[in-house]
C-alpha cells in the first residue's frame, strides 16, 4: 500500500536532508585542508630538516653535516649511538680531538669503556661554532675507579707554582661537580714562605680601604674562613660615645691610612700646638698616640719631653 504523506512533511524531509550534507561537506573540507597543510609541513621537514627544524648552529668540526641531518639523527629516533660511531670510531676517540682543536690531543681511553652509554648524555649539538660547547656535565662516575683517582689521566696539572709544591690528590681540594667553586684548599700545605705571602696566590682588594693598609691579612682574616673579617679598631682607637660614625667622617677621600680629628672637635690646629707645648708636649701630629678613647683621663704621655716629666717629677 502506497503511503502518500502530506507536501508539508515531504518539505521538512527535504530541509533536514540537505542540512546535514552541507555540514558533512562542509567538516570533509575541513579535514581534507588540514590533512594537506599537515603533509606539506612534514614534506617540507623531509626535504628541507636543516631549515625547518633546526635549532642553532652545528659545532665547527660538523660544518659539513649542516645540510645532511640524518647522519645524526634516525627519523623518529632520537640520535642513536651507531651515527656518531660511524664517524667517531670508539678505538679512535681521543686521538684526533683536544680543546679547541689546539695542542698535543690525548687518547681518552675511558671512550672505550662507554659503548653502552648515550653519546648525547655528555655531548649535545648545535650549540654553536665552539666545540666546547658540546660538552654537557661529563658524568664521572662512569669512569674506572683507578681512573677517577688519577685525574691527570685526562686533565693536564696546573702549572702555577701553588699546584707544583702540592702532591696531595686533587680530591683533598676538589670535587667532580664543580671544579674551581668547590675548591677548599688547606694553606698548611704550603711552606712557610707562602702562607704569609698572600698576594702570591690572591689578588689583593682594589677598594679604598685594602689599598691604603699596610697590615698583612692574617691581621683581619683567617685562612680557614676570608669572611667575615675581624678587624679590631679599638687596636687604634675605641669608637666609643660619639665617635661611632662613619668611617668617612675621620678619613677622608677614602684614605684609611689617614685620619683627622678637626672634622668634629672645635679646637684649630693652632689651639692644638699651644696647648700640647703648653704641656710639653712636642709631637701632637698623630692623636691616637695618646688619646685612645674619648676618656679624657685615659690618656698616655708619649708627646712628652723627658725635661718636662723631670720637672712634673721635681714639682711633686
Amino acid at each position: 500500500m502506497a503511503i502518500n504523506p502530506p507536501a508539508h512533511y515531504l518539505d521538512v524531509c527535504y530541509i533536514i536532508h540537505t542540512a546535514y550534507s552541507d555540514r558533512f561537506y562542509v567538516w570533509q573540507m575541513k579535514y581534507l585542508f588540514t590533512l594537506g597543510i599537515a603533509g606539506a609541513i612534514i614534506a617540507l621537514i623531509v626535504l628541507y630538516p636543516h631549515t625547518m627544524i633546526s635549532p642553532g648552529e652545528l659545532a665547527s668540526g660538523h660544518l659539513d653535516l649542516n645540510h645532511n641531518c640524518f647522519a645524526c639523527h634516525a627519523p623518529f629516533g632520537g640520535t642513536p649511538n651507531d651515527r656518531c660511531i660511524a664517524c667517531h670510531k670508539v678505538s679512535e676517540i681521543g686521538k684526533d680531538t683536544s680543546v679547541n682543536g689546539q695542542g698535543k690531543a690525548k687518547k681518552m681511553q675511558f671512550h672505550e669503556r662507554l659503548e653502552s652509554q648515550s653519546c648525547v648524555a655528555c655531548h649535545s649539538e648545535h650549540q654553536g661554532l665552539n666545540p666546547e660547547s658540546m660538552a654537557i656535565g661529563f658524568q664521572h662516575n662512569m669512569l674506572p675507579e683507578k681512573v677517577i683517582n688519577n685525574c691527570i689521566d685526562c686533565h693536564a696539572k696546573p702549572t702555577d707554582k701553588l699546584h707544583q709544591q702540592v702532591s696531595a690528590s686533587c680530591k683533598s681540594c676538589h670535587n667532580m661537580e664543580d671544579w674551581k667553586l668547590s675548591a677548599k684548599f688547606d694553606h698548611d700545605m704550603l711552606v712557610a714562605a707562602d702562607k704569609n705571602n698572600c698576594a702570591q696566590c690572591h689578588e689583593k682588594p682594589g677598594d679604598a680601604f685594602h689599598v691604603a693598609s699596610k697590615e698583612n691579612c692574617d691581621k683581619c682574616h683567617s685562612t680557614a674562613q676570608w669572611k667575615p673579617a675581624t678587624f679590631d679598631h679599638d687596636a687604634y682607637f675605641v669608637l666609643d660615645s660619639e665617635h661611632n660614625v662613619a668611617c668617612a667622617i675621620c678619613h677622608k677621600n677614602n684614605n684609611y691610612a689617614q685620619y683627622t680629628c678637626y672634622g668634629c672637635h672645635e679646637h684649630t690646629a693652632g689651639n692644638i700646638r699651644s696647648e700640647h707645648i703648653e704641656e710639653g708636649i712636642y709631637e701632637f701630629s698623630n692623636c691616637v698616640s695618646c688619646h685612645k678613647s674619648a676618656d679624657e683621663d685615659n690618656i698616655k704621655s708619649e708627646g712628652r719631653s723627658d725635661k718636662h716629666n723631670r720637672e712634673g717629677e721635681n714639682d711633686d
